[in-house]
């Protein structure tokens, strides 16, 4: 049938073609940049914790590839931190291997050397939940080889950076050693930690967790080894171990270094708030995209009057120098759901930024975390924070889709045709299957059988039935794949298209399903 009809299979080829144009690559990142910028001195404060709110649920966003400013500017160097992390990396992979294995003396040295390189890679270390993995697995180790009181040590250390852990297949042996070192953490004292920078209003995380913005106070801390993590937009990470001592407080001052070009970053971002308020993309976000190389930008304009915190976000691409959404809420900045209200708002600048809907974005309850791992989510504790109630202002359009998220007549008749060409080719599939058997039976039944002419008929006739579903489904295909094009749907029809190949099977000999042979 293929040497009869080879229009079918040029069809065929190319609603293929077709699909492979259209589809975006499911493996497609958006290099996005994201700020949270105060419009006025009054502002810095909460622009300071919704911008880490921001980069962390972007970070977390597999369609997203959030742009580190100070990476990009000095040109993307190798640090010292970022080799002991890969180091790390691969001890605690070394270790994990000797572990399973029982090679207890191995798995102690390799499991040892990577929680001290976690440590070494300072600033990185944004959240602790690989470190707090090898901790349970080095006391374990310990445990198992009959270290007991190391094994409750380092259990101790791990419940210090991660208090609700809770070790998983480990022996009963390991499990009343673990429950030991519980009333071991849970008999310590506490300690505390004032936190200053300058220049102030940086964000604080502390084991994974945004705790605030400088100067703050954090009491109640567990004795013994800390991770504290300070960001501030211009300025290079600062980061590291730091010990809390029981029944004291201790001060840290810390003096923020500029990253390469950081005054020129900061000035685009203080003017570039102004902007957002306005249409368009103004000339310091577009400067700013082009400093920065990213795909999308993301800048929020915050502003506050006395408890209201007034906030405008643009999502821009930076490509088409357009503005792909607009967003505007005011939140409460001493209310207890000041993270959970900003964290809504963000949701719907992030499906902007990734080119999708709202209800398609995976958000874990909690938010999500940034560094090594997802963490228990941003502002867990977010001190001074809080939100208002009111519903935020919305000029984000999903193109191909109405405003309430429900597709638009054109979307819906694209995947009409394509379900509609989908089933018409599937018939088409089962005619030339049988087309083939048919001719496998003209074949092997003798020249003189008076069966002859009825089964040559009917091999044709399924033949041609079988070239017509494959002809009007692939022309079904290919008219709602030119529907969805036009509808602008980009993330319906990679969805869509992906189901298209199940038309198109391969048969022995290299012929497709649906394809029969001559008669």
């Amino acid at each position: 049938m293929l040497k009869r009809h080879p229009w079918a299979l040029t069809l065929v080829i190319l609603a293929v073609g077709a699909e492979v144009r259209a589809a975006p690559d499911g493996d497609e990142r958006f290099a996005v940049a994201a700020f949270a910028t105060a419009k006025d001195p009054s502002g810095q404060k909460a622009a300071a914790a919704i911008g880490a709110i921001l980069r962390e649920r972007f970070a977390a966003n597999r369609k997203l590839r959030l742009i580190e400013p100070g990476r990009v500017l000095s040109g993307d160097p190798k640090t010292r931190e970022e080799e002991s992390l890969d180091r790390a990396r691969a001890a605690f992979a070394d270790g994990r291997r000797a572990y399973d294995a029982l090679n207890l003396d191995e798995a102690i040295a390799r499991l040892g050397q990577a929680v001290t390189l976690y440590q070494e890679s300072g600033p990185l270390l944004g959240d602790t939940r690989e470190l707090a993995a090898a901790l349970a697995h080095l006391g374990a180790a310990l445990t198992l080889r009959g270290s007991t009181e190391e094994g409750v040590s380092t259990f101790v250390e791990l419940l210090t950076i991660a208090p609700s852990y809770h070790p998983e297949s480990f022996p009963p042996t390991v499990m009343t050693i673990f429950d030991r070192a519980l009333e071991t953490y849970g008999a310590a004292k506490r300690g505390g930690l004032e936190i200053y920078s300058t220049p102030p209003y940086a964000a604080v995380f502390l084991d994974g967790e945004l705790r605030g913005v400088t100067p703050i106070s954090l009491d109640e801390l567990p004795a013994g080894t800390h991770y504290l993590r300070l960001e501030k937009d211009g300025f290079v990470v600062h980061g590291g171990p730091i010990e809390v001592s029981p029944e004291q407080q201790l001060t840290t001052q810390t003096k923020l270094r500029d990253v390469k070009r950081g005054p020129e970053l900061r000035d685009l971002l203080s003017k570039s708030s102004r902007e957002v308020v306005e249409d368009g993309m103004g000339s310091a976000l577009r400067d700013l995209s082009r400093l920065l190389k990213c795909d999308t930008l993301v800048s929020i304009s915050v502003a506050q009057s006395g408890r209201d915190v007034t906030l405008v976000g643009g999502v821009f691409d930076t490509g088409g120098a357009s503005r792909l959404a607009t967003e505007r809420a005011v939140v409460s900045a001493d209310s207890a759901s000041f993270t959970r209200d900003v964290e809504s708002y963000i949701t719907r600048l992030e499906a902007a930024a990734a080119r999708t809907d709202v209800d398609a974005l995976d958000v874990p309850a909690g938010g999500k975390g940034f560094g090594l791992d997802t963490g228990a989510g941003a502002g867990a504790r977010l001190q001074g924070s809080g939100g208002g109630d009111r519903a935020p202002q919305s000029g984000r359009v999903v193109r191909g889709r109405k405003t309430d998220g429900t597709p638009e007549t054109t979307e819906v008749l694209g995947w009409v045709l394509i379900g509609t060409g989908i089933a018409s080719i599937g018939v088409g599939a089962v005619l030339g299957i049988s087309a083939l058997n048919t001719q496998s039976d003209f074949e092997m039944t003798p020249q003189a059988s008076p069966d002859l002419a009825s089964i040559q008929r009917s091999g044709e006739t399924k033949a041609i039935a079988a070239d017509i579903c494959i002809f009007g489904g692939s022309a079904a295909i290919l008219g709602g794949l030119l529907t969805l094009i036009l509808t602008d749907s980009d993330d319906s029809i990679s969805g869509g298209l992906a189901q298209t190949r199940v038309g198109f099977l391969p048969l022995e000999g290299g012929g497709l399903v649906g394809l029969g042979g001559p008669f």
